[in-house]
């Protein structure tokens, strides 16, 4: 059975105040996962380092945007020094200045449309059982449209699949799921490449990188 681990960036605020950029990425994992001792051990070093050096730090879990420039370094570290024939990641990236305007209208249509559309495509590599795990806190969206996304990208995948395929969705707390919060440091690399053009942690991951889409590459092939 494959699992997927779902993340997203961005915004969908079309005015000049939102990102230029918005996007969703997929990690596909099988077991093993041999991932959380080593997420356990890097936090419990940071926190006893934390204390040692009268800081304190009250680290949870790790979360990309929230964590210091020294904490994103070590987590980083890590995720670098992972064996990459386990891990692989999709990621689609919507250039929001590239959107017709018609099609910025009815942002919920709009976003789940985007999921659908990068569903259907990461489980064209998929042949067998699925789980897909995402945050159970969606932010920028409630979670009815992720839902809905997702859905829509799974029923017209296995509508056109020959074989009996079973899948399961699920929304669970980041803090008690270590493959999201990998995803969740992957995605903001890869954010970071496109909106600020920094590359100084997209290097440590990219090696992981299986499909890199720019949708809006060509103006009229947008997500729908």
């Amino acid at each position: 059975m494959k699992y997927i681990f779902v993340d997203e960036a961005g915004n969908l605020d079309f005015s000049n105040k939102g990102t230029k950029y918005f996007l969703f990425t997929f990690l596909i994992k099988k077991r093993p996962f041999e991932l959380e001792n080593k997420l356990s051990k890097l936090k419990f070093d940071l926190i006893e380092w934390s204390v040692k050096n009268n800081k304190h730090l009250d680290l949870e879990y790790f979360h990309a945007t929230e964590d210091n420039s020294h904490i994103r370094k070590r987590m980083f570290e890590l995720i670098s020094e992972l064996d990459n024939s386990k891990l692989e990641v999709y990621s689609y990236i919507l250039e929001k200045n590239k959107v017709l305007p018609e099609k910025r209208e009815d942002k919920d249509k709009f976003y789940i449309n985007n999921l659908k559309y990068a569903t259907i495509n990461v489980l064209s590599f998929i042949d067998e059982d699925f789980v897909i795990f995402t945050d159970r806190l969606p932010i920028k969206h409630n979670k009815s449209k992720l839902i809905k996304g997702l859905k829509k990208g799974i029923g017209t995948y296995l509508d056109n699949k020959p074989i009996s395929i079973k899948y399961g969705i699920f929304h669970h707390s980041s803090a008690s799921n270590a493959y999201l919060q990998i995803v969740d440091y992957i995605n903001w690399a890869i954010f970071r490449k496109y909106e600020r053009d920094d590359l100084n942690y997209y290097d440590m991951i990219k090696k992981y990188i299986k499909v890199e889409e720019v949708l809006t590459k060509d103006r009229n092939k947008c997500f729908y």
